[in-house]
Formats: C-alpha cells, structure tokens, sequence
C-alpha cells in the first residue's frame, strides 16, 4: 500500500525501492506478477497532484505488459481505459512507451515464456543478459541447460490482422448463441437445418461477425456439420447449410475488417463500459497533475433514456443509469451544471455501478479459445477443401463450397502474409502445417477430378472437368495469396507440386486462362526442375505443331516467303511429334519455285536451301525417304522424255533448286549410301541425263555445282550400273562422252582420281581414259605401243595402291620455312589466264618441287609413295575442303589441315592415314526426345489437344467438326481426339458449353433438367469470378453477350410457380440472374451489359401484380432471400449505367420495389409478432432502394411524399416495437441488424424529404390517420441511437439529427426531446464532439448539428430572451440560482466545456494521425476512406463549426487564450492538403483572420515558408520532394493572402515578420513554378493595397519591397539592385504572351507599389518607364471589348501603372520624360479609358500645361474625342480639356 500512500516522498521512496530490487535481481517480474494492488497503485500514481518519475513508472509498466499474466492483471484493473486517456497528455517520449505498452496487453497470451523477463529502468527491459545478483555466482545453471532447437515464445509474424477488439455480451445474448449452438448438436435434422436458416437471416444480421470467432462454439458446430456423412441425402442438406451458414459469417468478415480498417470509424473506445455515459467532458486538456477535484462535467452522468425513465438502476435490457436531471435541472432541454463545491461522482465509484446484463465471464479464458482471423480461415479451408470430392450427384454441394472457398481465400490474404513459411512461432508453424495440410488435399482432389474412369457418363465427365476446372482455380488462387514463388520448393507438398505439373499441361484450360496457367508455370519451376523441363517439351512441340498448321494454311494463296519458311523450319522440328508428311511435298515445292528464277532472292534461296538440306538428312527415316520421293517425282516432271513434246524451255529451271553444291554434295555423299540410294541414285541419273532437257543455262549451272562434288560421285563409279557408268563418262575424253562439259585438265585430273577407287574394272577403265587423254585423239599412237610398254599399262591401275596406308604429319609450325611472298607469287602466276603458258608451266613446277620439301615422310622414303600421297593430296584437295560443305565457325570440332569425308574413306583407297569428317551429314538436325512425352498421359493429351486446336484453327471450329458426322482425320491416328477428350474441351468452352445449358433450358420437359442445366450457368459465372485477376481469352460474361438466353430466361420468369418444384427452379432463375448482374464491372459497362439491364426491368415492369400478402404466404423463405439479394444487385447496377433508356425504366422500377417492400414491412399483427427472417430482408432491401436518390417520385398511384410519410410510418413502427418497447437496449446485440437498418433507411428518407420539400418536413409530427401510431413517439427514440453501442448506429442516428435540424422545427423538435437528459441536448451534442476517442465520423454528425443549431437566432442577452421563441442553450447553476439563456449561456457553455482547448487537440491529432495510423492493407476490399481523406474531413467539419462560431458572435473567441495553441496545428494541418479541402478550410477561417495576427499565424506562415526554402535547397536533387515543397508553399502563400485582405493589422504583423526577405529568398524556386508565382503575386498585390486606416503602415509594407523599411535585414540599403521589386519590374518587363497572368500581377503589384516614392524613385531610376513607347499596340480597327476594361494585354497593364503613378507630380514628371510617352497615350485615349484619365491627371498638374499644349496632336485627338457620338466620353473629355484654358 505504500506506493499509494498521499506523501509524495513516501510514494517515490517505495517505488525506488522496488526498481532497485528489480535491477539488482533481489526480486524477478515472476515474484510481483500477481500482485494485483501493484497494478491498481501504479496507475493510480497518476491520479495525485504531483505526479514524478512519470518515466520509470511508465517503463515498470510496460516491463510487467510483457508477462502474459501481469498483462492480463492489467486488462483486468482497467489498464487500457486508464492508458489509453493518459497517453494525450503526457510528453511525447512518453507517449511512445504508452503505445508500446498498450501494444502488449492487446496481444494474445502466450501458452510459455522463451526466456525470464527482467526490469531494468536504465537499460532496455528485454535485454536478455540480466546483470549478476548479490548472490548469484555463476551462470553456469543456466549455461547448461541445452538450447531449445524451437522457440516456443518467438514473436508472430505471419499475422496481418489478428483479432477483432473485444465485445462483451449481455446475459440475453449470451443465451441465444448458447441455445443456436445446442440446436446445431441435436440429432434432429430439421431442428439443425431450422437454426442454420435462423443463423444466417436473423442472427449473424443482427451480431457483428468477430462475435462467432470471439466465441467460436457455433462455428466448430458448423465446421462438424460439413465432416457428416458421405454427402447424400440429409448430410447434404445439412452440408449445404452449414455452407451458407459459414459463406455468410465470411462475408460478414470481410465487412467488418473493412470497417475496423476505415480510418473513418476509428475509435478507441473500449466496449462497453465506455458506453455508460452520455455525458463526460474529456479531462486530456488538463495536464498530468490532476487535482482531487474533478471538474463540473463529471464522467458519471448517465446515457441518456429513450423514454426518460427516472433513476439510475441497471437493467437487463441494457438500458443503464438512466436519470432523469437534478432537481434544480431546467426543463427547457438545458444543460445543468453541478456546483464547483459540490464532489461528483470519481470514475472508481462509475467502475462500481452493476453493469446492465452483462453478468459474469471469464473474459481470459474466452480470450483464450477465440479464433484469430486466420485460424477460422483455415479450419474453414481445411473442412470444406474435402467437400470438392463429391461426385455429379451433388454438384450443388459442390458449387456452395466453391463459393464459400472463394470468400475464405479472401479473407486469407487479408489476414495471413507470406512470412508465415518463416514464422518459428507456435501460431506460424501451426497454421504452415495447416495450409500444406489443405494444399495436400488440394492436391488429390485435382488428381481425383482428372483421372476419372472413362466408363461413366457423358454428365459425369463434364461435372468432374469443370470440378477439376474450379478446383485448380482456386488452388492458384490460394497459392497466389500465401505462398511466393520462391518459397515454393521448401513448402509444396509433393502430390500438389505433381497437381501443377499437370495443370501445365492442361492445354484446354491454358487456352482459356493463359495468365493463370503462367502463374502455375512459376511454381513448377520453383518446385520440380524435371517437371519443368518437361513441361518446355510439351510447350516446344504444342509450338512446333501449330506452325504446322499454320504452315499448311499460309502456303495456300498469297504468302510472306520468310514467314512461311520460319514456319516450315518449326513443322520440320515438329515432325517427330505430328508425324504429318504432306508439309514435305509442300517444303520441297516451295524450294523449287524460290529458285527457279533468273534473279531470286539470295536471303529466301538460302533459307528454303537450308530447309531442303534438313529434310534431305533428316534422321526420321520415313521423312527422309519421303523428301527424296517428292524431290525425285518433281525431277522426273522437269526433265523426263514426257517434256520433249510440250515445247516448254522453262520447265527444267524448277529443278535448280537442287543444282548447288550442297545439295549435290547431301545426295552424293550420303543420299547413295544410305535407305534412299534407290531414289538418289534415279535423281542423279536425271540431272546427270537431262542435258537435252535442259536449258544451256540449266546445264552449265548443273555443271559448275557437279565440279565440286566429283569426287564424291567418282566414289560410286562403276562399268556395270548405270549411275557408275554415267560417272564414267564425266573423265572419258573419247567421241561417247565429247560433250565439252569439263575441260580436258579437269578430266585429266578426275581420270587420275579414278586410279584410287577401291574397283580394279574401274581403275582399268581410268588408265584407259589417262591414255587418251596422253595420246592423239584417233589412237594411233595406241596401235603402236610394243609389248614392253603395253605390259607397263597394265601395271598401271595399281600404281597408287599401297598395302598399307602411310602414316604421315603434315608441318604445324606457325614459321614457315618458305618465303610465303614468292608462293603467292607462283600462285598468282599459275592461276593467271594472260600470263604465257610456259611461264604457267615453270610456276607449277615450282610449286610442286615446294610441296615435296614441305611434306616429311615417316618411313618408306625414296619409295616412290611419297609421289603416290602428293597426288592424293592434289587430286582430293577440293573434297578435302570442309569449308564448302557447312560453315565452319558453327561447328565446335577443332579442323585438321587435311580432312576427307568418311564416305571417301570407304570408296576410295587412300595412300595415308588422314582424319575425317562428316561421318553424317552436317545438316543432319538432332531430334528431340519424343517416345517420353507419348508415354506420359497428360502430356500426351496435351499434344493431342494442340494438333486439333491447331488443326481446325481453333477450339470452336474444333468442335464444330466434331459435331459433324462425315468427318475424318487427315493426319496420324496417335493425334486423334478420344470422346472423353471431346466432352472436358466442350465442358470449359464458353460458347459450347453455355449453348448446351441454354438450348438444354429450352428443350427441358422436367424440372431436373432445367434444374441441372441452371446450376452449370452459376457454376460457369463463379468460374469466371474465381478466374480474376487473371482474364480469360473468353469469359463466360462475354459469350453470354453472343447468346440468346433472355427467352430461355424469360418462359420461367413470366409464370408464377404453381408447386414447389416449380418455386425450386425459381430459386435457380433468381440464383443466376443475381449471379449474373452482380459480376458486372464498375469501370467499363458495355452496351451488351445495359441491354441486358433493359431487358430485365422490362420484364419485372410487366408482372402482373398480385394481392401482396397472397404472395407472402405462397412464397418461400429461400425464395425472398434469392429475390431480395436480386432486387438489391438490380439496384446496384443502376448506380453505373448511363443508357437513357434504362435510367427512364429505373425509376417506375424503384417505386413499384419502394411500394412492394412498405407492403411487406407493414404488418397487421403485433410487432411482437414480426417474422424476423423477412423483415431484415426488406430492411436491407430499403436500405439499398432509399440510397438511390429519386427513389420515391414514379409512383402511379400516390405523390412522393404521401410514400415517404408511409415509409416514415412504418420505419417508425419498425423502430417503437424493436427499440422503444424492448427499453432501447443499446447493449444487446438481438434486433440490431433491425435497429441499424430502420436507422439507415430514416436517414436516407429524409434527404429524399428534403429534396422534394426542403422547408417542410419532419419525423413524428404527421398528422394523416395511418401514421397517428407513431406520432406519439415525437423524437424521445432518436437521441439514445445518438450513444448507442454500434458505430454506425450512432453515425446515421447523428446524421438523421443533422438532417432534421437543418429546420428550424427541427431544431425545436431536437432540443424538446432531450430535456429529461441531463445536459439537455446542447451538452449531449458537445459531449459527443469532443469525446476523442470517438470516431471522425460520428463526432462529424455532431458538428453538422451544433452548427445548423448556431443558425438558429439566438437572444443575447436577457431581455431579448424574453421575446425570443428559440430559448436554447439554456444553463442553470444550482448554487447561485443563476440561468443562462442564447449567447451568454453558449459562452459559459463552450467555457465550461473547454471547447476551444478540444479544438487545438482535435486539429493536432488530425495532422498526428495522418503518421501514426496505419491502415492494413488488403486486395480485392473496397471501404471507407483513406486516413488522409479522414484527416482533411476532420479539418473541414472543425472549420466550419469554427466559423459558425463567431457567425454568432465573435467575443466566443476574441477572448480567449487558445488561439495560438490553435493556429500552430492548424498551420501545420492546412500543409496537408487533400483534394482541395485546405482551401475550404482557409475560407471557412478567414472570420479569425482578426484574431490571427495576434495568436501568431503570420509568424507561423512565414517560419513555414523559410523552412520550405532550406528544404528545397537540401532536396533539390529530389524533384519529387521539390515538387511536394511547393505545393505547401502555395497553400501557406494562400493562407497568408486570406489573412492579409482588408486587415492592416494583419499587413503590419506581415511587415514585422519580414514577409518580402522570406519571399525574395524563395524567388528563384518561384520562377520555376508559374501557379506558385501567381499565388505569391497575388499575395503581394493584397499586402501592398491601401490600408484601411493610416498611410504609414501602407508605405511601410510598399517599401519592404524595395529593400528598405523594418522588414529588411539591417545593414541593407534602399538604392540596392537586388531588392524584390527589381525582380518584379524583371518579370513585368519580360518578353511573356498576351495575356500572361504573371505579367499582369506584376504590374497589378508595381502600380500598388507607385504609391510609395520610394517605389516610384526606383521605376524612374531603372528607366523602367522607357519601355512603354515599344508596347505592340492594338490592331488597326480593333477596339478593347470595353473602354473601361484596360485589363488583359500588355497596353492595358501598362496603363494601369501610369495612372497610378500620374497621380502623383513626380510621376507625372516620370511619365513627361519618357519620349513619346505623351503622343502614345493620346493615340490611345480613344480606346482605352485609363490612357483619357492619365491625360486628364497630367493636365491638372500647372507645370505639365505649356508641355500638353505644345502638344497639339493630344488635343486634336480629345476634341475629336469631344465630338464622338457617345456622352460620357463627351463628360470625361469636357473635364480633361478645361485645365487646358489659359488663366489670365
């Protein structure tokens, strides 16, 4: 007790007592935890007068918040009430350690701490090396325990949104969800499906949602629901049930997390003991040394009573400490005031009244079993996840827990961040085990759904693919929203990772959402390498083959040659996977016309050559033999003997494709020996044939490719087949083979290669033509030849054949032991055609004597083989050339300086081991592994899906084919789409699928079908919803558009159900069509979507209307919810649609549903008896309906407002029997839903009554026969909503008060009902404003009130009171018998009240609370406005009221002391526009502007400028920031000119604050910003107009500007070149277009200048004037719009000036000396009134005369003038003239 005691030394004496302890660790936080009293003294220890080490007590505190017991104590004793009123006033430092503090309590208790907490006030409090107690030796008993390998108290994380703030139950309430959970166990089923139903229309209504997880018993109930059974009969009833049971609670969620998060109904007010007074005046402004006696407005005053019940008993229907006023009260609706001596009730007496029916709870044992957000989220996910399992049968069920997974999702990402994967602590890892949990079983449903058994029916197939469809869905969906990319290896279940992989290879479902398919792209990566690879393969060959098709289809008609050989390159590659052949008749044929031209395109003959040559090796032997079919059959049409009689010369040209080199050399070399040699060797034969068929240019061409290549071909030479014989000829030189083609050396030469081949009969045969080519060409010289040479030739054959081939090496050096000048030399000279033939012949021999000392023989030297390798050498150096044959910088193989090709190798024998290539072929192209990918199904159907898409080009003319019976396959029967194919691409295709269901509507003869074909509709749209954000090629929305579905829809619309099968398909009508027009988009609405809008509200127009309550009976409870939500989404799309015939139709449709729901909400029975189900329905439906504005004024039968007294009648009835009669039970939370909803729709009527009858209206004082029921109740209901417990209530109660005294009946209606309140309704409203820790919302409605009150005339003193009929405020003091009527009473009112001192804390939170409020971010949510938009509402309302104010007088405020503590917030505050609102609230205070220069706004507008300046300079590296800097320029400069207008005393305090020195330091970021400028001229033109009183201030505030007068810096002088009215003559002379705003300021401010001699002394002295003869004058016959104007162009700027300074003699002298300055002006004075005046102020002055009369053409032009046809120009000229007359 002794931190309690009164001795303040006592009191600091024990707490250092126990700091020391704690320091030194005599004692731990564990000893003192439980020690209750210590909480309650350490808080009371800022109840005392003198309150010290505020500092360490705070830490001791935040130190004990720490220890979840300790914590919880302090929740106990009231510590968050207590903290929460302190924080405002205490010192910044620490308010920090409050928030921190408060911070701790409103965690959750950990189950086990991590780690002792210990106190240290000069150290941080959770250091974890605690210091060494007295008796403490060693540590060694805590070293050796081992390490926790999981911290069991590590911080949470993951969380976004944790709980909701805690909400007490009364006993009733309490009672009700323990009955609906008993119910909910019961083994009755109907008795369960009745509560559910109860549940979802009446209860979560009326509860706020967070209850059911702050008591989560009725949602475990509903979670067991869904684990019944095996979802048939009974359990799938139940299961739908507790579906929309659980859809409904998260709907409710989500509202009231955007509510909470909406910065707009941010309140800290604890719930619900704040609740229990209505009329507490906040004690923040006192400071922290408070004195025992309380103030006058004590806290205790009670929450005033709907009737006026009298006493302060506690009521078990909430009504609580009602009172009625004291006795010396008046009972004028006044506010009475204890007297100061008198001791009120302490808030430890309020804390001791019996709460109303609250009874008692363990609040920390319900805090601990509530559910966070995200632990219902995922209990939710993991119950209902189980239920996509279900088969077609229960297809509904299905669709309901899509719906409810699709609302969970949400509410998972609002409440769950992607740390949770990282989280150590107990909830992180708790809830990552449970979503993997529910990702696994994601995982098996999608296996589940797509590996179905293919023997069921065709409804089957297409319920388990489109349950495949939506559950995939919302597996990425879910993926999206807690698990990143990256996070996905570590975290994936396995089978779910195997889920995706075959996702990405739903190729019909990629086609309709791409975006989505990419995202589950991104995971397989992250999780599964292989798989991913794979999945390239698939999207590789599914590319391939749609180039495929498209190739086929370009190749027909006019072409793009390099599109369509790209294209024909990726059908080659795709080969192995279509197996399609006919595209290599298409290639072939394409390559023959590229090159059957004189002058093709080089760039498309070597593409189609490549892709000649990589279908001429292909490895595919079924490709290969088919490209050398199509090539061979394309020869024998060139060149075959059927050509000789068609006469065409151009034919064989469509073979040059093959006569190049490199075709030649594919063929020869590996076409002859391979498969195809049959068709190779016949093409060959052809060419080599063709030389009659051909052309001279054909032949030749065909002869210079074959050169190349005759090595290869001699190879297959031969006496005995045809090719080998027909290559015999190409050596032979007798009279068979003279056919010039070769000349003879090139013979010679492959005669002498021919002695190599591996065949004796054809060296024998080579020898032979070696002789010819030696001899004479008759063989004469053969004859002759003896024995002896004739033996010699028969050896000749085997001359260069060796046993065995030599090994030799050829010289690598890099120095080379010739001169390689003189090789190149003889190089040049051999291969010269004019050089002599005997110097050709001398360099040869040269060089062949070079290459036998180049070349090293290993062995066998002096042999004669060294002769037989260097003529290998010689004669296959061309072959040898790999360079000819593929380019050499693509291949990776390092070259030998002599190389052969393997098949030469193999047909010749070569003298020497020598290196090869071309083993195969170098265009051979390497295939992909493809057997895998048919193996595997998903990937196989994938191809199979791709090839027909692509096939038919496109899936709907896929399936169109389809559906013709004559169809058949044109490609390989592995590519042919099986029937259970065919269904899942019908099932997920808009357009097919969507007119199945329709034409099914149409030709249904049953209920079932209709019933089965409407559920695939709602399921199609929840698809496409669940779809978002990614875009599907073609929703469901969109294919609708291209549909006629409206008669479908419409055959059940236009019959009224007869049975209840016929009321069950009604359900499902309703169901889609409310699905339908709610999924409209907001931003864009197409013509399609308003003419679906027309064609509905036509339909309900043209019911025939029934007896209203005939229909009530007959129609189902399940029915109105469908029809009432529809009805509400109808109402909704109006809002955004602009077609005319629509809007013409929404208004007779507004007032037949307004006639309607009146008809359902008027009962003939007791309200007692009110059908709770229906009557919150309608009561929703009017909210929506009364929203819309105009809602009331199309009925047929009645005026609007005879509807609206009706609507006001029964909302009042509506409000008597749920609010009036039940006691107004504010803390109950039965009936609320009802309460909040009649309240709403009250508040939206009377803006519908204001705007038909403005001037008269009201609630309760109607006068009609049918609303005298509630006309008894005047307003004595609306002013306990005003503290009722919900917000909203409150809100739109005030708001309803705001709108009713917006009359004055109104205002005398309000104050009536609040005299048996004590504080009468002037405290209640004030109460309610300055209560801070209520939200800006509804302290905004109060002000709206207090404000059209002070419109009221109010008497202001006594005597006027007597005759006044408006007696309000009215205040009395009990003790002095003193009464207080109009304005003094509002004086001692707002004094008391420490209304203005709210003022400053109000407008000081708002600019604090733009920072420290921090609103959650969540996607998808739509809410209230943002925290900067809340702030500039705080600011507005504050204003206004403000202004209204001093409207009333302005000794409220003139008096008071406040006003600088005011204006230092609101300076700040106004920097922080938003949306224009800080010039409303400059308009609204420019009534203080008197005040201000007193309380300091212009020394706190100039300071903001001069910080402005120094920021700019530190951040103008920053534009962004720059950018920021001058807007808060401009608005302080804005500021600053309200203030100055008209208010010399504002201009003087502006002159000593040195305004212009702030200004001409900012001048050159001014130049940079045209509206910044603007503002601060305009600024300057008010600062330097003339004062009201008193020329000196005048002149003062002009001089400044020049650099002299008491705001300049000292030391600076007048004559200066550099003052600020240098740069403004800089700006006004400046070159500018007309017009120019800036310009025209600046001389508006240099004319206010002139004013000052100074100023004029400074315009003569910088020959400023001089300038004005060059002005541009206006166009000849163009006169000013109006001769009094002058303003707009320069001219008339100018002269604005000169009458200003002719007013005066020296600027009539300044203006004489300017050179034509006079002959100007009277060119001008017929035009331009202001140049007629300046001459008239000229002719005044006597010593300017003699110059003016000189002047002849000045008089000319005025007596011209004089003579104009216009008589005030006559008057004016009259004037000027007669100083003019000589005196005498």
């Amino acid at each position: 007790t002794v931190p309690s005691h009164s001795l303040v030394e006592i009191r600091v004496r024990a707490l250092k007592n126990i700091l020391c302890k704690l320091d030194h660790s005599l004692i731990s936080v564990c000893d003192i935890v439980q020690e209750k009293m210590l909480f309650v003294y350490l808080l009371e220890w800022f109840n005392f007068p003198e309150v010290p080490m505020q500092e360490e007590v705070l830490e001791l505190l935040n130190t004990l918040s720490k220890h979840p017991s300790a914590a919880q104590m302090l929740r106990d004793v009231g510590a968050v009430d207590f903290l929460t009123q302190l924080s405002p006033n205490v010192e910044p430092r620490l308010r920090a350690v409050i928030d921190g503090t408060l911070d701790q309590l409103f965690h959750l208790p950990e189950l086990l701490p991590s780690h002792t907490i210990v106190y240290s006030h000069n150290q941080p409090a959770t250091t974890p090396f605690p210091k060494m107690g007295y008796f403490q030796k060693s540590m060694s008993s805590q070293t050796d325990v081992p390490p926790h390998k999981i911290k069991v108290h590590e911080n949470v994380r993951c969380l976004k949104f944790s709980v909701f703030p805690w909400l007490t139950l009364t006993n009733t309430d309490r009672h009700i969800l323990s009955s609906n959970e008993s119910s909910l166990r019961s083994s009755n089923t109907n008795l369960v499906r009745t509560t559910c139903e109860l549940l979802r229309d009446v209860i979560m209504q009326d509860f706020p949602a967070e209850i059911f997880l702050q008591r989560p018993n009725i949602v475990k109930n509903l979670l067991s629901l869904l684990r019944l059974g095996s979802g048939k009969g009974d359990a799938a009833h139940l299961h739908l049930q507790a579906l929309s049971c659980l859809r409904q609670l998260c709907m409710g969620l989500r509202r009231r997390l955007r509510f909470h998060q909406d910065p707009s109904f941010y309140s800290t007010k604890q719930d619900p003991v704040s609740q229990n007074s209505s009329f507490s005046y906040s004690h923040e402004v006192r400071g922290t040394q408070r004195s025992q006696a309380s103030s006058p407005a004590a806290e205790c005053s009670p929450r005033p009573s709907v009737l006026g019940r009298p006493g302060q008993r506690a009521r078990g229907d909430g009504q609580d400490g009602d009172a009625t006023s004291n006795s010396g009260s008046s009972h004028r609706g006044g506010a009475a005031f204890q007297a100061p001596r008198q001791t009120p009730q302490s808030p430890a007496d309020v804390a001791h009244l019996e709460l109303p029916d609250l009874g008692v709870e363990d609040v920390l044992e319900l805090q601990l079993q509530q559910l966070t957000l995200a632990q219902f989220t995922v209990a939710t996910m993991e119950h209902a996840i189980p239920l996509l399992k279900t088969g077609r049968k229960s297809s509904h069920v299905f669709h309901r827990v899509l719906e409810l997974l699709c609302d969970a999702v949400l509410l998972l990402g609002d409440s769950v961040c992607e740390l949770v994967w990282d989280d150590r602590s107990l909830v992180g890892m708790e809830l990552k085990e449970r979503l993997q949990a529910c990702m696994e079983l994601l995982g098996d449903i999608l296996s589940l759904h797509q590996s179905y058994s293919a023997d069921i029916s065709r409804n089957s197939h297409v319920h388990h693919r489109l349950a495949y469809t939506g559950t995939a869905l919302f597996t990425i969906k879910l993926l999206q929203t807690v698990l990143p990319p990256e996070k996905a290896s570590d975290n994936l279940p396995e089978n779910t990772a195997t889920a995706i992989f075959h996702l990405c290879l739903d190729t019909s479902l990629g086609s309709l959402l791409p975006s989505m398919q990419e995202t589950a792209v991104a995971y397989l990566e992250q999780v599964n390498s292989d798989s991913h690879d794979l999945y390239r393969r698939v999207t590789r060959a599914t590319l391939w083959m749609e180039s495929t098709c498209n190739f086929l289809k370009e190749s027909q008609g006019e072409k793009n040659w390099l599109e369509l050989l790209e294209l024909a390159d990726q059908a080659i590659n795709g080969l192995p996977f279509h197996q399609h052949l006919p595209i290599i008749k298409e290639c072939v044929h394409i390559c023959s016309y590229l090159w059957k031209f004189d002058h093709p395109s080089p760039l498309l003959q070597t593409e189609s050559q490549n892709l000649l040559l990589k279908l001429l090796s292909h490895p595919l032997l079924p490709v290969k033999t088919e490209t050398y079919a199509c090539t061979l059959n394309l020869v024998k049409d060139c060149l075959g003997i059927q050509n000789v009689s068609r006469q065409e010369p151009g034919a064989c040209s469509e073979v040059n494709f093959l006569l190049h080199h490199r075709v030649l050399y594919e063929i020869s070399a590996f076409g002859l020996q391979d498969s195809v040699n049959v068709a190779a060797k016949d093409i060959l034969l052809f060419l080599l044939k063709g030389q009659l068929m051909m052309t001279t240019s054909t032949w030749d061409r065909f002869s210079e490719a074959l050169y190349p290549v005759i090595p290869i071909l001699q190879g297959y030479a031969s006496t005995e087949e045809s090719l080998g014989k027909c290559v015999l000829l190409i050596s032979d030189m007798s009279d068979v083979a003279r056919d010039n083609v070769f000349p003879s050396t090139a013979k010679l030469k492959a005669a002498l290669r021919l002695l190599f081949t591996k065949q004796p009969s054809v060296r024998i045969a080579a020898v032979q033509q070696i002789l010819l080519h030696l001899t004479s060409s008759d063989g004469a010289e053969m004859a002759r030849l003896d024995l002896e040479q004739q033996s010699l030739i028969s050896s000749l054959p085997n001359i260069y054949c060796l046993r065995n081939p030599l090994d030799i090496t050829l010289d690598t050096s890099s120095k080379s032991i010739l001169k390689v000048e003189s090789v190149e030399k003889l190089f040049c000279i051999l291969s010269s055609d004019t050089v002599d033939i005997s110097l050709r012949r001398s360099a040869a021999e040269q060089l062949s004597v070079v290459l036998q000392a180049s070349l090293i023989l290993k062995e066998n030297k002096g042999n004669g083989s060294e002769v037989t390798v260097l003529m290998s050498l010689l004669l296959f150096d061309e072959i040898a050339s790999l360079e000819m044959w593929s380019d050499k910088s693509s291949t990776d193989v390092n070259l030998s300086l002599f190389s052969l090709p393997l098949s030469v190798i193999h047909r010749y024998n070569i003298p020497f081991q020598t290196a090869t290539h071309h083993a195969v072929s170098p265009y051979c192209c390497v295939l992909p592994p493809s057997s895998d990918l048919w193996t595997l199904g998903p990937a196989r159907q994938a191809l199979q899906v791709a090839w027909n898409t692509a096939w038919h080009s496109g899936v709907d003319n896929l399936l169109e084919g389809l559906h013709d019976s004559s169809y058949v396959t044109e490609f390989h029967a592995d590519l042919k789409l099986s029937e259970v194919q065919v269904v899942a691409l019908q099932a997920v295709h808009f357009p097919t699928a969507l007119q199945d269901c329709i034409q099914a509507i149409v030709t249904a003869a049953g209920h079932s079908s209709v019933t089965s074909a409407l559920s695939r509709l709602t399921l199609y749209l929840l698809i496409d919803k669940l779809a978002l954000p990614h875009i599907s090629i073609s929703s469901c929305r969109d294919s609708l558009h291209s549909l006629s579905w409206h008669p479908a829809m419409t055959r059940f619309l236009q019959v009224r159900p007869a049975c209840v099968e016929d009321e069950k398909l009604l359900v499902g009508i309703v169901a889609f069509l409310n699905a339908y027009f709610r999924q409209v988009h907001t931003e864009f609405v197409s013509d399609q979507e308003d003419k679906d809008l027309r064609w509905i509200l036509e339909l309900l127009l043209n019911q025939v209307h029934t007896e209203q309550e005939e229909m009530k009976n007959q129609v189902s409870q399940r029915l109105q919810r469908e029809l009432t939500t529809f009805f509400n989404t109808l109402l909704l799309r109006l809002r955004n649609t602009s077609d005319k015939l629509c809007l013409a139709l929404a208004g007779p449709f507004k007032s037949q549903l307004a006639d309607c729901l009146l008809q359902s909400l008027r009962v003939s029975d007791a309200p007692r008896f009110y059908g709770l189900p229906s009557l919150e329905r309608t009561l929703q439906g009017m909210v929506n309906l009364t929203a819309q504005p105009g809602w009331s004024s199309h009925c047929p039968d009645q005026e609007p407002m005879s509807l609206c007294s009706k609507y006001l009648s029964g909302l009042l009835e509506v409000i008597s029997s749920f609010y009036v009669e039940w006691g107004g039970n504010s803390m109950s939370f039965m009936g609320k839903g009802v309460t909040k909803n009649a309240v709403i729709c009250l508040l939206h009527l009377s803006h519908e009554m204001m705007a038909e009858n403005k001037d008269k209206w009201s609630l309760g004082n109607e006068t009609s026969t049918e609303e005298a029921n509630a006309s008894h109740l005047g307003l004595a209901w609306l002013v306990p909503l005003w503290v009722d417990r919900d917000k909203e209530v409150r809100f739109a109660s005030l708001g309803l008060g705001a709108a009713l005294s917006s009359v004055p009946s109104g205002c005398q209606a309000l104050c009536a009902s609040c005299q048996n309140i004590s504080g009468g309704l002037w405290g209640t409203l004030l109460n309610i404003l300055l209560d801070q820790q209520e939200s800006s919302m509804v302290r905004r409605e109060a002000a709206f009130i207090l404000q059209n009150l002070l419109v009221m005339p109010m008497p202001a003193n006594a005597e006027e009171a007597k005759d006044s009929h408006w007696q309000h405020p009215c205040v009395h003091d009990e003790v002095s018998g003193v009464s207080l009527v109009g304005l003094p009473a509002l004086q001692a009112l707002l004094y008391h009240c420490q209304y203005f001192q709210h003022v400053v804390l109000s407008a000081s939170t708002c600019y604090r609370g733009r920072y420290t409020f921090h609103l959650q971010s969540h996607a998808g949510t739509t809410g209230g406005p943002s925290p900067q938009e809340s702030t500039s509402q705080g600011r507005l309302f504050f204003s206004k009221l403000l202004q209204s104010c001093v409207t009333v007088s302005q000794e409220l405020i003139g008096q008071m002391d406040f006003l600088k503590q005011l204006l230092a917030s609101l300076v700040a505050v106004l920097m922080l526009d938003t949306k224009g609102l800080g010039q409303k609230c400059i308009f609204k205070l420019n009534p203080f502007c008197t005040c201000f220069s007193a309380a300091g706004l212009i020394d706190s507008c100039v300071e903001q400028m001069k910080q402005a300046h120094t920021q700019l300079n530190l951040e103008s590296v920053r534009p962004g920031k720059a950018f920021h800097r001058k807007k808060v320029i401009k608005l302080t400069v804005e500021i600053l000119r309200s203030a100055l207008f008209r208010n010399d005393e504002c201009k003087a305090a502006a002159t000593d604050a040195r305004l212009t020195l702030a200004l001409y330091a900012l001048w050159p970021w001014l130049l940079l910003d045209d509206p910044t400028m603007e503002a601060v001229l305009e600024l300057l033109c008010v600062y330097t107009a003339n004062f009201t009183t008193g020329q000196y201030a005048c002149s003062l505030s002009c001089s400044s500007l020049c650099g002299s007068g008491p705001g300049v810096a000292s030391g600076s002088k007048g004559s200066s070149s550099s003052s600020l009215m240098h740069s403004v003559m800089k700006l006004a002379s400046g070159v500018a277009p007309d017009n120019s705003p800036i310009q025209n300021l600046a001389f508006s401010l240099l004319a206010n200048l002139s004013t000052s001699r100074e100023c004029r002394g400074l315009l003569q002295k910088n020959n400023f004037l001089q300038a004005f003869p060059s002005v541009p004058g206006p166009k000849a016959g163009v006169k000013a719009s109006s001769v009094g104007s002058g303003g707009g162009s320069s001219v008339a700027s100018w002269l604005r000036l000169l009458l200003s300074l002719s007013l005066t003699e020296d600027g009539q002298q300044s203006i004489l000396r300017v050179k034509g300055a006079l002959e100007l002006l009277a060119d001008l004075a017929s035009a331009r009134r202001h140049a007629l005046l300046t001459l008239h102020n000229l002719c005044f002055c006597p010593a300017n005369k003699s110059h003016v009369i000189a002047n002849g053409t000045s008089i000319s032009i005025q007596i011209n003038i004089h003579q104009g046809p216009k008589a005030s120009t006559d008057l004016k000229c009259l004037i000027t003239l007669v100083p003019l007359i000589p005196c005498k």
